[in-house]
């Protein structure tokens, strides 16, 4: 549903088709008179969210979450048994609230939110004392480079931006010119801090090992063993699957690629759902990302 320029996915609650339409409607009048940030506070969101872990090359890991969560599910955390402190800084309270429900059924995490560095820094000693900082990359009021001057005493915590977005293709969009390449890897929950696994020892995240940390996750995606995979993954690719790829990449839609390829557009729908189910992927960007990556 967009409003003024801002367009967010929003689950209808319903497989029926009228019952999906009628809300729909009424949805679209609430944005129309009091606009997303009085309707956002009602209605549930998709969105995104990007952690980014390292700036050369540009490496993030994302998932996809719901605003306005309505019950708790398990979440598989894999190995995690680490205690991992986080503090998100968000100036939205639905998105910041979201946030922080969702990654505190990390297992290991425990998460605080605050609406700005200021309230971050104010906070009582044991409340404020995190492992983590994660700040809004687009949130202007925040500038990580005066955090460690604000906290009180204690260990200096690490600080990472993420980014919301409305979907995953969105990540890609919103950079550009970055010589040293993207690694771009959607994960599930339980899995959204793994790159930061690699930084613990005995249950204690070492701050000064992060930074390698990360740098052997990366390069661990890109060892001679994932190197099999991803070779057997890409010769699962039909020429045809290829082909449509390549139009992906030139940014061409369905009904273009389909004339160019000489077959209907209904054909391209089922070759690019043969390929999101080969690659993993599940949108456009995402299947082009790791083509490229193969």
């Amino acid at each position: 549903m967009e409003h003024a320029n801002e367009g967010w996915h929003v689950p209808l609650g319903t497989r029926d088709e009228t019952v999906a339409r009628r809300t729909a409607e009424t949805y679209q009048r609430q944005l129309t008179t009091q606009g997303w940030e009085k309707t956002g506070a009602r209605v549930a969101r998709e969105f995104t969210v990007a952690v980014f872990w390292l700036e050369a090359p540009l490496a993030c890991t994302y998932t996809s979450l719901f605003t306005l969560p309505t019950a708790s599910v398990a979440v598989a955390g894999g190995s995690r048994t680490q205690r991992l402190r986080l503090a998100v800084v968000e100036s939205d309270v639905v998105f910041r609230r979201a946030i922080v429900h969702w990654l505190e059924l990390i297992p290991g995490c425990t998460v605080s939110g605050y609406g700005s560095l200021t309230e971050l820094a104010d906070a009582p000693r044991r409340s404020a004392h995190v492992d983590v900082v994660l700040v809004d990359r687009d949130d202007t009021t925040v500038v990580p480079e005066t955090l460690p001057a604000r906290l009180k005493e204690g260990t200096t915590p690490l600080i990472y931006p993420f980014g919301l977005y409305a979907s995953s293709d969105h990540i890609f969009q919103s950079f550009s010119g970055v010589d040293a390449g993207y690694l771009l890897r959607r994960r599930p929950l339980g899995q959204l801090l793994e790159p930061l696994d690699g930084a613990f020892a005995s249950g204690r995240l070492l701050v000064d090992e992060a930074p390698r940390a990360l740098r052997r996750y990366c390069q661990g995606l890109f060892s001679p063993a994932a190197g099999q995979i991803d070779a057997s993954i890409r010769s699962a690719l039909t020429q045809r699957e290829r082909q449509i790829l390549t139009c992906l990449q030139r940014g061409l839609h369905d009904k273009e690629i389909a004339a160019e390829l000489g077959i209907s557009p209904l054909t391209v729908h089922t070759h690019l759902k043969h390929i999101f189910e080969k690659l993993g992927a599940h949108t456009r960007t995402e299947a082009v990302v790791k083509y490229l990556e193969k």
